[in-house]
């Protein structure tokens, strides 16, 4: 009896395991070490063309057969029932209406599309292969349904090798037939504009964030990530580097998805070896003496001593004026940390300066020191003059007006001659009461680049 009993609860045990896998979700079970008897007969590039009218529903009337490579999936939550696919020819968008795609379409895998009654359209510029749909009375493209997906696509050979295609940024084009749109791509020599910034949103609103990177020319492009990826509350790498994303666009905007946190190697030495901006000014520090860590402010008096200047929503630096402080001889420094200029490099400064109440020869100007010791003292040091009179308007001004001058930016003064030294740069205010020399002065956006 004991012995029927097991037989028949192994019986059992076999077909609920049996019905258990027959209810398991597959679009494509078991996935093909092989690609299938299909022949691709069109190539994405040919099927984007066939797209022309921006914003249309093209439906997909003859038999054509795409084949791509998986080059980007969900699995990191940064896409949303999608895929990209790629071939030689070019990369698409392909909308399929269902969860972990992955599982079944990973990275590497070939897969081939049956094109027949699908519809090709696009998002603000971007193609997308999918299903044409009413959605709340007016025409729409969606993913193709997932009781649907396996009449469509078809699964081929895994672990196929995907190569990102190196571009520089004035490759990538905005139009919606752009070469490149839709394709893994790969930049060099970029970095985040903000080193402190996380991939997106960790809030409760789930906001999908859009992040500048940038190269050492000053070229800037979006990284838009969305805040339920697995690597939305990550760090984002401070470095420089190569990073790898699909390239998408928003109208004329033109935007990489990454598809993990992997595909951002910025690790290189940044293109800034110094930066200041004074963005942690907050307006309760206006007109207090000027005091970040590291750096040197020394005058003749407090009086004389740079000055914290914040204005309207954004507007945030340094100012100094020789105007009050009863000196005949007033001469401020404000000295940045030191400065370590790497020896394979050739270090260019930048910073950028307005003014007021121009009243004639009161200057300021860049000066660089590799023996200054940090002291209170700056004239025991050697110091050389790297600015000109030209790069700073305000040296040579007499308008005597009240309203601040624009900005303007020195442009690039080379550093080349210390490169492989450790050096600080002082901002030399010279003016006197006497003679009327007490041009105000703001100085901003100071930069030193490796180039």
């Amino acid at each position: 009896m004991n012995k029927i009993f097991k037989t028949l609860m192994a019986v059992i045990t076999i077909a609920s395991i049996g019905l258990l896998n027959g209810c398991k979700k597959s679009f494509d079970n078991p996935p093909g070490a092989a690609d299938p008897a299909i022949v691709a007969n069109t190539s994405i590039k040919a099927l984007k063309a066939l797209h022309t009218t921006s914003g249309a529903y093209d439906i997909i009337t003859s038999d054509i057969i795409i084949s791509g490579v998986v080059v980007a999936d969900d699995k990191s939550g940064n896409l949303y029932k999608q895929l990209y696919i790629q071939d030689a020819t070019g990369g698409i968008q392909v909308l399929l209406d269902a969860n972990s795609l992955y599982g079944t379409y990973p990275v590497g895998r070939r897969i081939f599309i049956k094109c027949k009654d699908l519809c090709i359209s696009d998002y603000n510029g971007l193609i997308a292969l999918g299903v044409k749909a009413t959605v709340a009375g007016l025409p729409s493209q969606e993913g193709i349904p997932s009781n649907l997906i396996s009449q469509y696509v078809i699964g081929g050979s895994i672990n196929n090798p995907v190569t990102p295609i190196v571009v520089n940024q004035n490759q990538l084009g905005t139009n919606m037939q752009d070469q490149y749109l839709g394709s893994l791509i790969q930049l060099d020599g970029y970095e985040f504009s903000d080193p402190n910034a996380s991939f997106s949103d960790t809030s409760a609103y789930k906001s999908t964030v859009n992040l500048d990177i940038k190269n050492c020319a000053g070229q800037t492009i979006i990284i838009r990530t969305s805040a339920y990826a697995n690597f939305a509350a990550r760090k984002v790498p401070s470095g420089n580097g190569s990073v790898v994303a699909i390239y998408t666009t928003f109208g004329t905007t033109k935007q990489l998805i990454i598809r993990n946190a992997e595909d951002v190697m910025f690790t290189g030495g940044r293109c800034n070896l110094f930066e200041e901006y004074f963005n942690s000014l907050t307006t309760g520090d206006n007109n207090l003496d000027f005091a970040f860590p590291g750096w040197k402010n020394i005058a003749p008096n407090a009086t004389a001593l740079y000055k914290n200047a914040v204005f309207g929503t954004s507007g945030k630096c340094a100012k100094v004026t020789a105007f009050g402080t009863g000196l005949n001889a007033d001469t401020a420094w404000m000295i940045t940390p030191a400065i370590a200029l790497p020896a394979s490099t050739t270090p260019q400064l930048q910073f950028s300066t307005a003014y007021q109440f121009a009243t004639g020869p009161t200057t300021i100007h860049a000066f660089v020191s590799t023996n200054y010791n940090g002291g209170n003292d700056p004239n025991t040091a050697t110091w050389t003059q790297v600015s000109t009179n030209a790069m700073i308007p305000g040296n040579t001004a007499t308008n005597n007006s009240s309203t601040y001058s624009s900005f303007a930016n020195t442009g690039n003064i080379s550093l080349g001659a210390y490169a492989g030294q450790t050096v600080r740069i002082a901002f030399k205010y010279t003016g006197s009461v006497s003679g009327g020399r007490t041009t105000n002065f703001e100085v901003d956006d100071i930069r030193v680049t490796r180039q």
